[in-house]
C-alpha cells in the first residue's frame, strides 16, 4: 500500500482528527505544521514543522521547502486562514502533483464572507436567517452580531435591543447582524468527491456547546437536512470535507459553511464515516464506490479537555 504524506496545515489543537487518521490503519504519514511550537498536535504527529505565520512573507517559501524536502503528497488545511493561504498560492503549492484539499476559489470567496454567503443562500432559495450590514438594519430582537469574516464563534455577541444594536454597530463595524433563530442547532459533516458528488452527509445535533465548540453531539440522520445539504453542495460545487451548520425549527436554516473538517467531525468518522479511506482512495486514483458506509444513527459523542505538560 502506497504511503501518503499529509501535511495538516494549522493543526494546533486538532489532536483527535490527527488520531483519526492513525486509527484508520491506512498508509498515511501524519505531518503537522503550525506557527505555535507548543501546538498539542505535534505530540501525536509522525513528524511536525514549526512554520511562520501566514502573514509572514517567508511563509510560502518555508511551506514549499518543507513540502519538497519531505515529499508531501497533500495539504489539508484546518482553519479558514490556512484555506485562504493555500488558495492564494494554489499554483505553487499544487506543483509536483500535490493534492490540495480545498474547493474552488468561488466557494471560498462566498463561504468565508458571511454577507456574501447570506446573499448566495437567499438568491438560491435556501432558508437562512435574515442578515443585515451595519446601517442597513431591518431586524427584530434578539439578533446576533458576528464578524463578516471569522471562525470559531470569536467576537460573537447577542444583541437584545436597539441600545445594544447601536453600541455594537459602532464597536463592530465589520460585523453582520443576523436574526437569532430558536431551534435545534446542527453541524452537518459532509464529504464531496473531486467531481462534487456527495459521498457522505451526516447531521449531528449540537447538544452542548462551549465557546463555540461542540462538547456533546448526537447523530440524527434527518433525510430533509441531508437532501438540503446535497443541494447546497451542488450549488457551491463543493469538494472534499466540510462541516455545514444550521438550525432546525420547522425549516432547516443554513447559518455557516466551513470548508474543512469541523471540530466535531471526528464523531462522524468514529460512527462509521470512513472519510480517511475515501481521501486515500481518491489520492491514489481508486474508485470510491467500493467504500461501504454504515453510520451509527443516534450515536452520541462527549468531549473533554486534556492537559499537556512541557517540563
Amino acid at each position: 500500500m502506497k504511503t501518503l504524506k499529509i501535511l495538516f496545515l494549522a493543526s494546533h489543537w486538532r489532536v483527535s482528527l490527527i488520531n483519526a487518521f492513525q486509527d484508520s490503519k491506512l498508509s498515511f504519514e501524519r505531518i503537522c505544521g503550525d506557527s505555535d511550537p507548543l501546538a498539542p498536535s505535534f505530540r501525536e504527529a509522525d513528524r511536525y514543522q514549526v512554520l511562520p505565520l501566514f502573514s509572514d512573507p517567508q511563509c510560502l517559501r518555508s511551506v514549499l521547502n518543507f513540502c519538497e524536502v519531505e515529499k508531501i503528497s497533500a495539504l489539508l488545511p484546518l482553519t479558514n486562514k490556512s484555506i485562504e493561504f493555500i488558495a492564494k498560492h494554489r499554483m505553487e503549492l499544487e506543483a509536483e502533483g500535490r493534492r490540495l484539499w480545498i474547493p474552488q476559489n468561488r466557494a471560498i470567496e462566498i463561504c468565508h464572507d458571511k454577507w456574501k454567503l447570506f446573499e448566495f443562500l437567499k438568491g438560491k432559495g435556501f432558508d437562512t436567517p435574515s442578515t443585515f450590514l451595519p446601517g442597513h438594519l431591518e431586524t427584530s430582537f434578539p439578533c446576533i452580531a458576528k464578524p463578516r469574516r471569522g471562525e470559531g464563534s470569536k467576537d460573537l455577541f447577542i444583541v437584545r435591543d436597539y441600545n445594544g444594536l447601536e453600541f455594537y454597530m459602532k464597536k463592530c463595524p465589520h460585523h453582520v447582524f443576523q436574526k437569532l433563530i430558536d431551534g435545534q442547532e446542527f453541524s452537518v459533516d459532509a464529504f464531496f468527491d473531486k467531481y462534487g458528488s456527495p459521498r457522505l452527509i451526516v447531521p449531528r445535533e449540537r447538544l452542548v456547546v462551549r465557546g463555540g465548540e461542540v462538547m456533546v453531539s448526537r447523530i440524527n440522520m434527518d433525510i430533509n437536512i441531508i437532501e438540503k445539504v446535497k443541494a447546497l453542495g451542488s450549488s457551491l460545487s463543493l469538494t472534499g470535507p466540510c462541516t455545514i451548520q444550521g438550525i432546525q425549527n420547522g425549516k432547516f436554516y443554513f447559518t455557516d459553511v466551513n470548508l474543512r473538517f469541523g471540530s466535531g467531525y471526528v464523531h462522524t468518522i468514529s460512527a462509521g464515516g470512513n472519510v480517511p479511506l475515501m481521501m486515500y482512495k481518491e489520492m491514489v486514483g481508486q474508485d470510491l464506490d467500493s467504500v461501504k458506509l454504515d453510520i451509527k444513527d443516534h450515536s452520541i459523542m462527549t468531549r473533554y479537555s486534556e492537559n499537556i505538560f512541557h517540563h
